[in-house]
């Protein structure tokens, strides 16, 4: 008898011991705001409140497919011609264009944005260029096109996004045989026919993966899309939640948004399976490049430096000159200071977070003990990246919220006192979305460095005594140590560059460097906010040299 009832609590322990209690509260709370939009978007139908969806979804989900259209076949094409041109030929600047054009990634969209109306401006150096040069003496004397409209927006947006498809054709391009394209010259087709026929073709899945990478920012979007007059999905439901103040016909929008991106994210996934698949064939044997020379060597520069002087000269090079202009008259930007003290805050803590969170996901991935319905809910809670910052902001509102009046009530009841708005209106409620949005980066740079370690490293240190703590101590977390510090790099530069979570989220008074830029550039005066936009491209700089890095040693190896 003692021994069954041994045997029964000895199952149930094992029990509980299989249940992914972890990975259902990480799940959970990742996936909180998606189940409160819902709630809202559902439970507003009875009230009539639907009819919204007759009015603005239409014009929401035409502009918005409009700007994607544009983005996507521009930075498709843009970043498959760069891949290809630096993956096959050698002309003048090949080796410094390789790495310099992943560049425009280090600049927001919204930033890149206000500087280029900027660099465009009657008071821009092109305009002035052009008083010059005719002799005019005001706009009404020549004809000028207009930056801040819906194509201005595609234009802006393709310049920076297009990294996202060159670096994943790229990759592809150099984990391809060559003997495919040698095979190819010598069975007599040239160049251009080589390109049309093989490296299009079976790019496609890396096109694929780019183009959707360059799609999510796009829905991400809202300083951008705000300052060319778009009228995206995003603005609009920033606009309905907070000019109309209609809640729940903004979570009606969200949840659309919701199910673009889960079709990006299943596009994005098929892909990408297929790309490995052909990565696989021959890995081993680089393709050859191919000298050029003459014209064909100079065109293939300009077009490469052209397209590095568009995403990220320009942009750069007018932060810089406003940001001198503004110091040498001797002026400073107001609020600048907490401005940048709150951003380093909030990105340490979110780096934080994220790295404590990204380590436990990532071990727990690569655990054998760990069930599959245990890994598929750790995929689920790091698919948050996908969730543009608006949504996100949408979905934790009313939870947080809620917890906030529980809390007030609790503490009134109990000490006959009210804390406020503890939870939905201080850094935490920022942190939690930074957490559920960043957790990919976290996870995925520490599930690489788990798997390139391997497990034989820990069973050693087991066989030789060390468990527990002196395990995790003193082997575990030293060996993964460069990831952790690559992780919490990447988390903290994107906490940095972050603006529609942190402009909804934000404690009431309180500003980032992002959000200090949106509110100069929303008032017309980006010159004053110039010097703070210059210190997030600095930072973002951070992750695209560490990127450039990483691929040299994988070329070199």
């Amino acid at each position: 008898m003692a021994i069954a009832l041994a045997k029964h609590i000895a199952g149930k322990t094992q029990g509980w011991k299989l249940l992914p209690i972890g990975s259902l509260v990480l799940v959970l709370a990742a996936g909180l705001p998606i189940i409160s939009l819902l709630i809202a978007a559902f439970g507003a139908v009875p009230s009539g409140n639907s009819g919204l969806l007759a009015r603005m979804l239409p014009i929401a989900l035409r502009d918005t497919g409009w700007l994607m259209l544009q983005v996507g076949i521009a930075t498709g094409t843009i970043g498959l011609l760069a891949a290809w041109l630096v993956a096959h030929f050698d002309f003048p600047g090949r080796r410094l264009l390789d790495w310099g054009l992943v560049l425009p990634l280090a600049i927001p969209t919204y930033l890149s944005a206000y500087a280029w109306v900027e660099f465009l401006d009657f008071t821009g150096p092109i305009q002035t260029g052009v008083r010059m040069l005719t002799g005019a003496s005001s706009i009404r004397d020549y004809w000028f096109p207009e930056i801040q409209t819906p194509a201005g927006a595609a234009l802006v947006m393709s310049l920076v996004l297009y990294p996202y498809v060159y670096l994943s054709c790229r990759a592809f391009f150099l984990m391809q045989s060559g003997s495919m394209t040698a095979a190819s010259r010598v069975l007599g087709a040239g160049a251009y026919r080589t390109f049309f026929t093989i490296a299009l073709p079976l790019s496609r899945p890396a096109i694929v993966v780019g183009v959707t990478l360059a799609l999510m920012e796009v829905l991400n979007d809202l300083g951008a899309v705000q300052y060319f007059g778009v009228n995206s999905l995003t603005a609009v439901i920033y606009s309905t939640w907070l000019n109309r103040a209609n809640f729940a016909g903004a979570a009606q929008l969200a949840v659309t948004i919701v199910l673009i991106v889960g079709i990006l994210i299943w596009a994005e996934q098929h892909e990408a399976k297929r790309r490995r698949y052909l990565g696989h064939r021959d890995s081993q044997t680089p393709p050859p490049l191919e000298r050029l020379y003459g014209w064909r060597a100079f065109a293939a520069s300009a077009a490469c430096t052209l397209l590095l002087a568009l995403g990220f000269g320009v942009p750069v090079f007018e932060l810089v000159s406003l940001s001198a202009k503004y110091l040498m008259a001797g002026r400073s930007v107001a609020g600048i200071l907490p401005a940048l003290f709150n951003t380093l805050t909030l990105a340490f803590m979110g780096a934080l977070v994220c790295v404590v969170i990204g380590l436990y996901s990532a071990r727990h991935f690569n655990s054998k003990r760990t069930g599959r319905s245990a890994k598929g809910m750790l995929r689920i809670a790091t698919l948050g990246y996908a969730l543009p910052g608006t949504v996100l902001a949408l979905g934790l509102t009313a939870p947080l919220g809620l917890l906030d009046g529980w809390l007030n009530d609790f503490t009134r009841a109990t000490l006959d006192w009210m804390p406020g708005l503890i939870i939905s209106g201080s850094f935490f409620a920022l942190v939690y979305a930074y957490s559920i949005r960043f957790l990919a980066v976290s996870h995925n740079t520490l599930d690489a460095a788990i798997k390139r370690r391997g497990p034989s490293l820990l069973d050693a240190a087991q066989v030789l005594g060390a468990h527990g703590w002196r395990l995790a101590f003193r082997v575990d977390l030293p060996t993964l140590t460069p990831a952790i510090i690559s992780a919490a790099t990447l988390v903290f530069v994107e906490c940095v560059k972050e603006l529609p979570a942190t402009l909804l989220l934000r404690p009431l008074g309180v500003e980032t460097l992002a959000t200090l830029v949106y509110q100069q550039a929303s008032a017309e005066v980006f010159t004053s906010a110039a010097l703070p936009a210059l210190a997030i491209v600095l930072a973002g700089l951070v992750p695209v040299v560490l990127a450039s890095h990483l691929s040299g040693r994988r070329r070199v190896s």
